[in-house]
């Protein structure tokens, strides 16, 4: 496949100006360790859903991306553990998806009429769309996968309802999108349902339109199952719930004109600076062509894929919405599914739409709007001007050439049959082939991302030294800010997701979910750090239990980075602990006697006790030792997610010191076990749901099946008959002929 070879090898272009193109920000603090505890949880069989030793992010299911449901990540991470670098990993695997894009992209266009040819560019172009290099390729690899996957399961999708396709590939496409936990992806696969349902019912025909809600049906069961708990839980967590505009990462209509210029970029605020400078707005660069399309028969040929312009509708509209929609946030997000839909309209114009002939006003018309494409981003950004000068040339000599190919200035009748069917072939490899130059200048002035880069270590073994001294659970204090400014801070702590690669139990991770009481008492952000007062925090006794935090957590070795915390703070050693280690970057101290980590008994009410008899990620068993005779109450050092539920005793109605899961045990109850085990949220609504995908999916296939052998008997019986016929009816027409 052109398309497939063309945009992988033109991903790889950054790659040329900078190695590690393809493993910053995201990628490193968070994709990189994720990857490698899915490998892990998948090789020794842990399909747990939550993991009290990470705390606020263990909550995979609501965190989502963790590949609970998706054999695409279990792959991944599986795929990581044989591998001993993981930045040549990453880039790997998110080649492949460049390729499964355009290969996606181009079959989407295929089944809206496209031409294989402009279906090839355009292929090509939606693959290298600017926010898709530099953004989610590059650092939000879990966006950059769902929209890869997002245009071969439209195209499959198109297939089984309005070519009567099997819909198990279909199936298979978009529970693999929607396995990858990504919320915008999955809510962009919804308005692609929705418009596959308009366009059904547009062309009148019954069996499609129950195929396009059958298959709508069945993906949005497959939906339930994955994001049903993350929905019940929200309430309980930190996300935002309400609409505001705080600038952040929005997209203004002078940025979106821009979007046919590769060099450039749109000023965006992104926490408390002004970024990018780089072309995330960038779609292509060969948009202008759009000048050489009648658009009153565009308009027919859209009406006639109606799916097109309300998913492309839609997205744009997402896009320019406020900075915090509810629990979403960064409408640029979106800014691929533009893409993808406005690069469908210039394919289906070229195929189905060019005006005949090209007229010279044309020409002109086209080469005004790359001019003033390249304006709107030199006025963005006009220290730039040199690359946008460079590329405004490329791209107005390139929009000639097109121009000449499809026929401008010659009179129709003077080009041969043969002639007129290579030159759009001609013309769409020029559309290809200049897509992939402009990389080049595109990058030698971006040479990558906007986003910050940890200069975190490449080597899978250089995530596992550190930490040789802890024991039991690990909390780290501080946080490292950039450590390709001081790489010697990764010789002795890490980051994010980056502490699943360690052997130590670190309860620092990455996390896009929060829980308010645990942040107020470790102020822990997203990556795993925490604020410089966390130290004295964590040694401050908690009011109802009388112990302080860290002993509630369950930790036993604490290390602090001394750049983020006060002198004061990490000098001083509580009664109990130890210096096991002390350079000029860090130190840790160690309990000179290590107690239970998180997901354990952490305290219990005067005259309660008891002993743990079990316990594992899941749950805990224990024995009532002793309990007072108007009950008591034990603490498990964990946090009381939705789903939680005991057996021989009942839950507390409020946390434990605001933080902890609290367990109410009846006053008659010495002597007894109590078991404290956690159910996804909504359990039975998702098995009911996953019954229901098998019976739909099943009956569907039944009927499929059926139906096209019911209508090869009919061919079968029909090309009998007329077997039998034939001779005489030969006959019959021969004296008919001879008789006249």
């Amino acid at each position: 496949m052109i398309a497939v070879v063309v945009a992988v090898c033109g991903a790889a272009i950054p790659l040329l100006f900078n190695p590690t193109f393809y493993f910053v920000d995201d990628s490193q603090s968070g994709a990189l360790g994720q990857w490698y505890e899915i490998g892990r949880r998948v090789l020794e069989g842990d399909w747990s859903v939550i993991n009290p030793t990470v705390w606020q992010a263990g909550h995979y299911l609501a965190e989502g991306a963790w590949g609970v449901f998706s054999p695409v990540l279990w792959v991944i991470g599986i795929g990581l553990h044989a591998f001993a670098d993981g930045a040549v990993y990453m880039t790997i695997v998110k080649l492949c998806f460049f390729g499964i894009a355009a290969y996606g992209a181009w079959l989407l266009a295929r089944t809206f009429g496209v031409a294989t040819h402009w279906a090839t560019a355009v292929a090509i172009a939606a693959a290298l769309s600017g926010f898709t290099i530099y953004m989610d390729a590059a650092s939000w690899v879990n966006g950059f996968m769902a929209w890869a996957l997002w245009p071969l399961a439209w195209a499959l999708i198109r297939r089984a309802v309005f070519e009567a396709k099997s819909p198990l590939l279909a199936f298979v496409a978009c529970a693999s999108m929607i396995g990858i936990g990504y919320v915008h992806g999955t809510l962009a696969l919804a308005f692609t349902f929705v418009a596959t349902i308009v366009e059904a019912i547009g062309r009148r025909h019954r069996p499609t339109i129950v195929r396009a809600f059958a298959a709508s049906t069945v993906a949005g069961l497959f939906a339930v199952i994955v994001h049903l708990p993350g929905l019940l839980i929200s309430p309980v967590t930190g996300r935002a719930t309400g609409i505001g505009n705080s600038g952040l990462m929005t997209v203004d209509l002078s940025g979106l004109a821009a979007s046919a210029t590769p060099v450039g970029g749109p000023e965006m605020v992104f926490f408390g600076t002004t970024f990018p400078n780089a072309p995330l707005l960038y779609i292509a660069w060969f948009l202008p062509a759009l000048a050489f399309v009648d658009w009153r028969r565009l308009g027919g040929a859209l009406r006639a894929r109606i799916s097109i312009v309300i998913v492309l509708g839609v997205a744009l509209f997402a896009t320019l919405l406020p900075s915090d929609f509810g629990p979403l946030r960064f409408p640029v997000r979106l800014m691929p599914y533009v893409s993808v839909g406005v690069l469908l309209v210039v394919g289906v114009g070229l195929s189905s739409a060019l005006a005949a002939p090209l007229s010279r006003r044309r020409l002109w018309g086209g080469l005004a709007l790359t001019a003033a494409s390249a304006y709107f981003a030199f006025a963005a950004a006009p220290d730039r001007w040199r690359g946008l000068a460079v590329v405004l040339v490329i791209g107005l000599a390139a929009i000639w050439l097109v121009f000449l190919l499809l026929g401008g200035r010659r009179r129709r009748e003077s080009v041969d049959a043969q002639s007129r069917n290579l030159r759009p072939i001609a013309a769409a490899s020029v559309l290809a082939g200049i897509t992939i130059v402009m990389l080049v200048p595109q990058h030698f002035v971006a040479k990558g991302s906007p986003l910050q880069d940890y200069g975190s270590p490449t080597a899978i073994a250089d995530y596992r030294t550190q930490f040789t001294e802890a024991e039991g659970d690990l909390l780290v204090i501080g946080g490292v800010d950039n450590g390709r400014g001081q790489p010697g801070y990764w010789l002795e702590t890490l980051a994010g997701n980056m502490f699943y690669i360690n052997p130590a139990a670190a309860q620092n991770s990455y996390s896009s979910v929060y829980y308010p009481p645990f942040q107020a008492l470790t102020c822990m952000y997203y990556n795993g750090s925490t604020c410089s007062s966390a130290y004295t925090m964590l040694f401050s006794e908690q009011p109802t239990t009388g112990l302080p935090v860290v002993d509630l957590l369950g930790v036993s070795t604490v290390q602090s980075i001394k750049q983020g915390i006060p002198e004061a703070d990490w000098t001083a050693v509580p009664d109990g602990w130890h210096v096991v280690e002390d350079t000029t970057l860090t130190r840790m101290i160690v309990r000179d006697e290590p107690i239970d980590g998180a997901g354990s008994v952490a305290w219990s009410s005067a005259g309660t006790s008891v002993s743990v008899v079990d316990r594992d990620e899941m749950g805990v068993t224990f024995r009532v030792v002793d309990v007072p005779s108007d009950g008591g109450t034990v603490a498990l050092s964990r946090i009381p997610w939705p789903g939680y539920a005991v057996d021989g005793a009942t839950l507390t109605e409020e946390p434990v010191d605001t933080l902890l899961l609290g367990v109410q045990i009846p006053g008659d109850a010495a002597g007894t076990t109590v078991t404290v085990s956690y159910w996804s949220p909504g359990w039975q609504v998702q098995i009911a749901a996953a019954v229901l995908i098998v019976v739909l999916l099943g009956a569907w296939v039944i009927v499929r099946r059926l139906r096209v052998r019911g209508d090869r008997r009919i061919d079968g019986w029909i090309a009998g008959a007329r077997s039998q016929a034939e001779p005489g009816w030969m006959a019959s027409t021969t004296r008919s002929a001879r008789a006249g």
